[in-house]
């Protein structure tokens, strides 16, 4: 009989375990989760950037959906500084605020940045060790950087990063309905180590 009555609870204590994962898992998309889920969150975007700028020249197909990509992880009234070029405004694909000159950050992605020239196909590396987020609130600082290595030979290409090591205003995200999502950033030139 203690056998049956086990088998019985068994599948009780089961379902029991899973809905307490699920509610666990519903507190997780709870905005007010708290810094440490906050970081763990500007990890991922980074890791879209990475995605996004990764292999985007390899073909125009690839382009347009690593542009949208791209596109997808800035806020509508995001800014890119370039050198002394400011980008302003997310813009559209295949309209007039993706043209040259438009200076939004789809006329960035699309005509000017190294990853995305036809023909390139480069690898987006980081170095974690220089990754640095801090979040307060619904907003925060990030610095990242982007070393862009051509798959075909291994060669170092360009690097460059998201905000200016050191300062950390040049690089901010905004949480947007529960997601964070880059909204300014100076663009760095850092060195890539020798042993990286």
């Amino acid at each position: 009989m203690r056998l049956s009555k086990a088998v019985k609870i068994f599948p009780i204590a089961l379902a029991a375990a899973a809905l307490a994962g699920s509610v666990t898992a519903l507190a997780d998309e709870d905005d007010n989760q708290g810094p440490d889920r906050a970081i763990a969150q500007l990890y991922e975007l980074q890791a879209a950037f990475h995605t996004a700028a990764g292999g985007a020249g390899v073909d125009a197909g690839t382009k347009a959906t690593h542009l949208q990509e791209m596109l997808d992880i800035w806020t509508a009234d995001g800014i890119l500084i370039v050198g002394s070029t400011v980008y302003v405004g997310r813009g559209e694909p295949n309209s007039s605020t993706c043209a040259p000159g438009s200076l939004t950050l789809c006329d960035f992605f699309q005509n000017h940045a190294g990853s995305f020239v036809l023909g390139h196909n480069w690898a987006a590396l980081t170095s974690i060790a220089r990754t640095h987020f801090e979040a307060h609130g619904n907003l925060a600082y990030v610095y990242f950087e982007c070393h862009y290595i051509d798959v075909a030979t291994g060669v170092k290409m360009s690097s460059a990063s998201i905000g200016i090591l050191g300062q950390p205003s040049t690089g901010q995200a905004r949480r947007v309905h529960g997601k964070w999502l880059l909204s300014f950033a100076e663009v760095g030139s850092p060195t890539l180590s020798s042993g990286y």
